[in-house]
């Protein structure tokens, strides 16, 4: 008979030690998969999120200065008939302006009660723009004179709460105005108020534009008129308290919460010194001569993750913000960084 015959308990412990070698690297590759997996879908949503907010920006500034086809911008060929034409909010004459954040301040100084809030590292951008939710209306009849009353064609359903911003225009002359009172949604015409005074506004708005007694040209008929918003991008803590984001003023509305995790904006602005229609210098807006004179804007988005990563090694990265280095960040978050230059179609050929 044979003795039975088995494994000495030396051989056990070295096919233990040897199964505990290889699960030990199959659980390491496990996990160092799970983390890469982690941190591309990390890196991925905030490569959305930072899409989705130069995609914003980007649409509002490719229509910036839009004045129909009296592209010119002059004092014989563009007038501003609003009360306060060199305020903020009103401001039409200039396709772009913007405030640069350093240290706790702004330059040009900040009026906090028109943009409340704003994160002071962080530059702002306002755009004057078409809406684009709204189409353009043909007037029916020719008209001048400052208070009076236009005749406009328009669609069925389509309507203009008082106090909203227009640009009536052809290809001579732009006027900037309000209408008094509200243009009805019914029937396919409409009559839009230029009485002066004050316009009551709605809840939620900060405060509504009024027209002068400034006097118009005379237009034609099928003169276009365009509903004109003065929209304002800037980085304010979220609502939901999880860090920075993205925010947007249209108008005399109240502020708008778009992208969540945006942190920092950096802007500097192509002008041209020479009046040949060409872009001489990039400056940022403290330093901008004549905001006439802006044909392009580049733009700068930092954007981080809103939680923390406890295996990032990339606390001593830096990043380049179009020449203003930012950082390093002790914070363990991951960040990208997207850059783009935009040309203002609307200011870049002269008539």
């Amino acid at each position: 008979m044979r003795a039975q015959q088995g494994f000495s308990v030396v051989e056990l412990m070295v096919a233990m030690t040897i199964s505990l070698m290889l699960l030990a690297g199959g659980l390491s590759v496990m996990y160092t998969s799970r983390i890469t997996f982690d941190e591309n879908v990390r890196v991925a949503r905030m490569q959305d999120y930072a899409r989705s907010s130069m995609e914003l920006i980007m649409s509002d500034l490719r229509s910036a200065g839009s004045l129909g086809c009296a592209r010119a911008v002059d004092s014989s060929r563009f007038r501003n008939s609003l009360t306060a034409p060199a305020a903020l909010r009103y401001n039409f004459g200039l396709a772009v302006q913007g405030f640069e954040g350093s240290s706790g301040t702004w330059s040009p100084a900040l009026d906090a009660t028109v943009i409340p809030s704003a994160t002071t590292v962080s530059d702002i951008l306002v755009v004057r723009t078409p809406s684009p939710d709204l189409p353009v209306f043909l007037t029916r009849t020719a008209f001048a004179g400052g208070t009076g009353s236009i005749s406009i064609k328009k669609r069925a359903g389509v309507g203009l709460p008082a106090g909203t911003a227009l640009l009536v225009s052809d290809c001579d002359y732009a006027n900037i105005f309000t209408n008094s009172a509200a243009v009805a949604t019914a029937g396919t015409s409409g009559t839009l108020e230029r009485a002066t005074g004050a316009i009551t506004a709605p809840s939620g708005a900060v405060e509504m534009p009024q027209n002068s007694a400034v006097s118009f040209p005379a237009y034609a008929v099928n003169s276009s008129v365009t509903v004109i918003e003065t929209v304002v991008y800037y980085v304010r803590p979220s609502s939901s308290e999880s860090g920075p984001s993205l925010w947007r003023i249209v108008g005399n509305g109240a502020p708008q919460e778009l992208v969540e995790g945006v942190e920092r904006l950096e802007i500097q602005y192509g002008e041209d010194t020479n009046n040949d229609q060409l872009v001489d210098t990039y400056r940022t807006a403290a330093a901008v001569a004549n905001w006439a004179n802006v044909l392009s804007v580049s733009l700068a988005v930092l954007l981080r993750a809103p939680e923390q990563d406890p295996d990032s090694m990339l606390v001593s990265r830096t990043f380049d913000m179009l020449g203003t280095t930012v950082g390093p960040f002790e914070d363990r978050r991951a960040r990208v960084l997207f850059t783009t230059t935009v040309a203002l179609r609307n200011r870049a050929t002269a008539i």
